[in-house]
């Protein structure tokens, strides 16, 4: 119960007003919308508005809201779920490639596919579904430019799709991680978040002090096992090239 009563998030008026200072050319959002008031101004200072969603319903919640892009993420992508309403989370597990021409027939908007897309087969398939752009996540993690921790990364490529668990063990929230002892044995007793993140941030500490992966907070998408250990660009340029042959 103390740690519920001592947790707290971000100031989310004072996040906002940093992006809109900031005036990037894009700003994004996971779990929610933006208020009208935030849109506004967003779109005043000429910032472009990609919203995460995970269901159809998010989708067209996000278009009205005033979005300007869709990041769809389906139920393989690798960390936390994005859904509007953590309660909702389990259920709205809809693949990338159903969710893809779906939404892309309910709602006008560009969508960016994220969720197991690993190798250009994968985004040579969103694109064909109708994405306009794929974000690429796990796929990333072994390059040197991510600094992921050495067993993180390793263990990466033996994780087949099986291997990988929906879980609040960690934060609270609904996200997809490797499996392991900890995942298995803390799940159903998780804290609500962010209670449960800040409860078991010792553990990650201690976790990537000793090397131990039975506890360690591994972060996984399905298509884990396709990451490769080459520089950024290089995962870029080869996923690039070996969809636009693909496409061709």
């Amino acid at each position: 119960m103390g740690a519920v009563a001592q947790s707290s998030l971000p100031d989310f008026n004072a996040q906002c007003d940093a992006i809109i200072a900031a005036r990037p050319t894009a700003a994004s959002s996971i779990m929610g919308l933006y208020p009208p008031g935030v849109v506004t101004r967003m779109q005043a200072a000429g910032i472009k508005w990609f919203a995460a969603v995970t269901s159809v319903s998010e989708a067209r919640a996000a278009y009205e809201a005033g979005a300007d892009a869709l990041v769809v993420s389906g139920v393989e992508a690798g960390g936390h779920r994005g859904a509007f309403d953590s309660s909702l989370a389990e259920r709205q597990g809809g693949t990338l490639f159903a969710l893809i021409p779906i939404i892309a027939d309910a709602v006008p908007l560009p969508i960016i596919a994220a969720g197991g897309i690993a190798d250009g087969r994968g985004v040579a398939a969103a694109l064909t579904l109708g994405a306009s752009a794929v974000q690429i996540g796990t796929a990333l993690l072994r390059t040197p430019e991510a600094g992921t921790p050495a067993l993180w990364a390793d263990a990466l490529a033996r994780t087949m799709p099986e291997d990988t668990v929906m879980t609040r063990a960690y934060s609270g929230r609904l996200a997809r991680a490797v499996r392991n002892a900890w995942t298995d044995t803390i799940d159903d007793a998780a804290l609500p978040y962010p209670a449960q993140r800040q409860a078991v941030a010792p553990l990650r500490d201690r976790a990537l002090t000793t090397g131990d992966t039975s506890i360690m907070q591994m972060w996984a998408g399905q298509a884990a096992s396709l990451a490769r250990t080459e520089p950024a660009s290089h995962v870029v340029g080869r996923l690039w090239v070996e969809a636009d042959a693909l496409l061709a």
